[in-house]
């Protein structure tokens, strides 16, 4: 009975130990902005300075305007499987908020000049009912919106430029001049068009 009982417990303990019965991050209480998990796919490049999620009202119409976003998440471990995230670093305010990305910076000096060739477009929310059409996100007044996941796949980058100039159906991942996309691009509900 002793032996019977002392295995149980050390069978619990081995359990606990190991993180068995650790709580799984949760991120259903958003405060006043938007949370959800980035799940990353794909070869961390040796040159990455961070990754963030990056909210904007709207997709920007040129490079300058790249400054103008909503608010940005705290860096996201980069090598993880997933991560959970909340944005942003300031409050959101209430509103409807049109691109909703996660972005890879490379190494080196950002600035409007340098963002084209540091930035890079991993991951976005998109609309679940159409997944080739960016998705927008309401912040309700006084809470947040929880359950914004997204795909972050660093084997299809896309060059923050490839947003510039604007493209006249700027709402479709993609679209700007991409009526065929290149080989090896995907489109679905994880993806933007690369």
């Amino acid at each position: 009975m002793r032996l019977a009982a002392a295995g149980a417990l050390l069978a619990l303990a081995a359990i606990a130990c190991d993180g068995g019965l650790k709580p799984e991050p949760s991120t259903s209480y958003c405060g006043t902005g938007l949370c959800g998990t980035v799940h990353f796919v794909g070869a961390v490049p040796d040159s990455t300075d961070w990754v963030r999620v990056v909210v904007y009202a709207a997709v920007p119409e040129s490079v300058s305007q790249l400054t103008r976003f909503a608010g940005f998440s705290d860096a996201l471990p980069p090598a993880a499987d997933t991560a959970p995230y909340a944005c942003c670093i300031t409050p959101l305010a209430p509103g409807a908020y049109g691109w909703v990305l996660v972005v890879w910076k490379k190494l080196g000096v950002l600035t409007t000049a340098t963002a084209p060739s540091l930035l890079r477009e991993i991951g976005a929310y998109l609309d679940p009912n159409d997944t080739t059409r960016f998705g927008a996100v309401v912040v309700p007044p006084g809470s947040g919106a929880s359950g914004i996941d997204m795909v972050a796949d660093y084997g299809h980058m896309r060059s923050i430029s490839d947003f510039f100039p604007a493209a006249p159906d700027r709402g479709r991942p993609g679209s700007a001049a991409d009526s065929a996309p290149p080989a090896g691009s995907r489109r679905g509900p994880s993806t933007t068009a690369r």
